[in-house]
């Protein structure tokens, strides 16, 4: 049984973002002249909690990015950062200085740390652990561009390659009647400020790459160690998942296989309302993986662990459909055929975290599939599960089913034992609360 508690709770409103929208006027050249009516897809970084020393807090300082503007179907929307400090208080909304103001919108922000991989795969070869030998990936980032830039926009700080405390934004953009491209800022000091973004691969702008709304997954054990697998899917809402990874610290990309719809889900999502292929991707880790009471890794050998450990499976769903899950076996290389599990989606956009392994997974969800109903909504709330194949409620965050709450987003701090959560409340407002996680 987990018991939940929540520790706090603030919101962004589209009055802060007015605000930012006058700050940006005065320096910019191609001044905002709408009235921002909705903000939405936000995203969620706590910031590392070692860099504040202090043991007292209750959390890190965190940054929420969102996208807003007056419609996102006609564009002109841009992308906001928050920095929320420990005491509560935060910080004016930043606008991002987008290169491309002109093209038709910039949404679904994910915010991430750069470069964790290195460390990552010391521990593992501390723990002797044989790694594999991983090529170089087949499109390059502008990652090393961007170090670049910031050092000329910083020349006072040494900024390193390698630096840790680097904060990557992906989003993306699109020009009008045309397909998305993701772009790629950095900020090298907190979150205060991010950099002119660049497009994340500069050769293959036909294509959007990297993380699509929710969190890159890290590998943090076995032969693959060190891996990033950003989840991702077309911007059609007939298509296909996939995920692009990478083993230098994102600075180069491979593409997974195309994650396509089963028969039974293609005609299950004939009903669908919204899509009806695999979209809203989120990824998490195979379920068992960490010691605990209830799941005694000793018993396991090598071989079976690094097994376990390059398992990952990417929860996928649409609008009035069910939820699926794809699986690989090679840490985000190839996935299978999806398969269903009981949750059923009444509005799209799912996220999903593990805990203690728990899967926690959260939207406006039903597990009866005579209840899925879109037009009857689904109160926003966080399902469990110990097997990723049964479900039930383990916390409401809003009880009005009809009410317009989208895209959840969710962070876990394991070490702290801590559920951040954020939300879009009926488009107007970005919902941040912090929940305190106990394992009875």
């Amino acid at each position: 049984m987990v018991d939940v508690h929540e520790v706090f709770s603030t919101s962004i409103t589209l009055d802060e973002v007015e605000k930012a929208n006058q700050d940006f006027e005065q320096h910019s050249k191609e001044p905002y002249k709408h009235e921002v009516r909705l903000c939405h897809a936000s995203t969620i970084l706590p910031l590392k909690h070692e860099r504040y020393h202090n043991a007292f807090i209750p959390f890190s300082p965190l940054l929420c990015a969102f996208y807003a503007g007056p419609d996102k179907e006609q564009g002109d929307t841009s992308i906001y950062i928050v920095r929320i400090e420990a005491d509560g208080s935060h910080s004016s909304v930043q606008k991002l200085d987008c290169p491309q103001l002109n093209q038709k919108a910039n949404s679904t922000p994910v915010l991430f740390y750069l470069n964790q991989s290195q460390e990552v795969r010391t521990k593992a070869l501390q723990n002797g652990t044989t790694l594999k030998d991983l090529p170089k990936g087949i499109v390059d980032t502008s990652a090393e561009n961007l170090v670049e830039d910031g050092q000329k926009l910083y020349p006072q700080v040494k900024i390193g390659s390698q630096d840790e405390s680097i904060i990557a934004l992906v989003y993306k953009a699109g020009k009008e009647n045309g397909s998305t491209v993701s772009y790629l800022s950095l900020s090298f000091d907190d979150g205060k400020h991010f950099i002119t973004p660049r497009q994340m691969v500069e050769d293959r702008a036909i294509e959007g790459r990297g993380p699509v709304r929710t969190k890159p997954y890290l590998v943090r054990k076995g032969p693959y160690a060190g891996r990033v697998i950003m989840p991702c899917s077309v911007d059609n809402n007939e298509g296909m998942a996939f995920v692009d990874y990478s083993d230098d610290d994102v600075r180069s990309l491979h593409m997974s296989n195309e994650i396509m719809p089963s028969d039974e889900q293609k005609l299950a999502s004939e009903k669908a309302t919204f899509a009806h292929g695999v979209v809203q991707s989120a990824l998490f880790e195979d379920l068992g993986i960490h010691q605990c009471e209830g799941y005694d890794l000793s018993s396991l050998t090598q071989e079976e662990l690094n097994d376990k450990y390059s398992k990952v499976h990417m929860l996928m769903s649409a609008r009035g459909s069910q939820v699926y899950v794809a699986d690989s076996a090679d840490a985000g290389k190839t996935f299978g055929t999806p398969y269903g599990v009981p949750l059923y989606n009444c509005l799209a956009g799912i996220d999903c975290v593990t805990y203690m392994n728990r899967l926690l997974v959260c939207g406006k969800l039903v597990t009866d599939k005579d209840s899925c109903n879109p037009d009857e909504g689904a109160p926003l709330a966080i399902y469990m599960s110990k097997d990723g194949k049964n479900f039930s409620e383990l916390l409401r965050l809003e009880d009005d089913p009809k009410g317009i709450f989208t895209s959840p987003y969710l962070q876990v701090d394991r070490r702290h034992h801590l559920l951040y959560v954020s939300y879009t409340d009926h488009r107007n407002t970005i919902k941040i609360r912090i929940f305190r996680l106990i394992l009875q």
